[in-house]
């Protein structure tokens, strides 16, 4: 009896040890499954309390005097607001770009959207609203795609800024959001993109909109472009000194940059195309680098002395309008030939050395070949 006895021990210890491993593996791996779906929900939480190393912009101009500056708002106090939020995103960013697939797109194939843009905004709007819930927030993510939607979302943002119907929230701002500016780059890692926000306010006296505060964040150069209506633009903290030239650069000794507009998907393609193939003999080079805002901040240091693209949304450029015109450059609505305002969508950017002569010498070729309409 003892030796059947023990025969049957060593088959039932056997099937024993291996139901026993068996659950040891599912559990592990149980218990990791669910590990990583709590670590993917802290995750963007956690690294949005991550800093950077770029730190605060401290004006070095007091508020000027001649009522160009709205009196009811510290724009010292907005200005690190911005930063901040525009920080918490930038850690986002940086820790997921070229490892996060897409996970829609919006007007088409090219127009993508990320969880980490989802994320970008909610990190960048939470830090706003904690301290400012009546404010304005208008953010890309929020927006249905294609330009009319665009137009329209603006629109009722400036209408809700613009509600004097409230007496208790006169000081209302409106910030307009990119939280990742340059998608297509982030998903595969280039180091072209930024978070960019714009805050706008209302001004009773010409009963128009005004961009008051811009900042763009590249969190993987680590630069900080920052700028205060009628205080200056500048860079991690550095004040960006703007060269006016006498007669300003002519065109042919200007780096362009040619934007890749892809919201209206063919009809915008083919104006930029003709663009390029009409400057390209009379510029020092041509670019086509695809993030409105970064462009626009290389534009305000002079990397680039023209910045030229069509059907451009408000949080595509609001912010980098004010950096440019801070450091001493020039914006043309070139589909009216005005100085452009929040609600111009194609632009001509030149930088404090190249001035108002060379937008308009491009306007020209533009119009030329048929480079304005689309």
């Amino acid at each position: 009896r003892r030796s059947l006895t023990m025969r049957w021990q060593g088959p039932a210890m056997a099937v024993a040890a291996s139901l026993l491993l068996s659950y040891s593996l599912f559990t592990s791996a149980f218990t990791r499954q669910c590990i990583a779906r709590r670590v993917k929900l802290q995750s963007f939480s956690a690294l949005s309390s991550s800093s950077s190393s770029s730190g605060r912009t401290i004006l070095d101009d007091a508020p000027p005097s001649d009522g160009t500056e709205n009196s009811k708002h510290d724009w010292q106090y907005i200005l690190h607001l911005a930063e901040d939020a525009a920080t918490r995103a930038g850690s986002i960013m940086k820790a997921t770009t070229g490892r996060i697939s897409s996970t829609q797109t919006k007007s088409n194939v090219r127009d993508l959207v990320t969880e980490s843009d989802v994320a970008s905004q909610q990190i960048i709007f939470s830090t706003i609203n904690a301290v400012r819930p009546n404010d304005v927030f208008l953010g890309e993510e929020a927006v249905d795609p294609g330009s009319e939607a665009s137009i329209e979302a603006l629109r009722q943002a400036l209408i809700a800024n613009d509600d004097d119907d409230d007496d208790d929230d006169d000081d209302r701002l409106l910030w307009i959001v990119d939280p990742i500016d340059g998608t297509t780059n982030f998903q595969a890692g280039l180091p072209l993109f930024c978070a960019s926000i714009g805050v706008v306010a209302w001004n009773q006296t010409t009963n128009q909109p005004e961009i008051q505060v811009g900042v763009i964040f590249n969190p993987i150069l680590d630069e900080m472009t920052s700028a205060v209506a009628g205080r200056g633009a500048y860079l991690n903290g550095k004040r960006l000194n703007s060269t006016v030239a006498n007669t300003g650069l002519p065109l042919k000794e200007c780096l362009v940059n040619i934007g890749y507009p892809v919201v209206q998907g063919e009809s915008t393609l083919a104006a930029a195309t003709k663009a390029v193939s009409a400057l390209a003999t009379r510029v020092l080079g041509l670019r086509m680098i695809a993030c409105a805002s970064q462009v626009t901040c290389w534009v305000a240091r002079n990397q680039f002395q023209v910045y030229v693209s069509w059907d451009l949304n408000a949080w595509d450029v609001c912010a980098g309008m004010l950096i440019v015109r801070e450091s001493g450059g020039n914006i043309l609505d070139f589909a009216t030939n005005q100085t452009a305002t929040i609600t111009s969508r194609d632009l001509i950017f030149t930088s404090s050395t190249a001035g108002k002569a060379v937008a308009e010498e491009i306007r020209q070729v533009l119009e030329d070949h048929d480079c304005l309409e689309y």
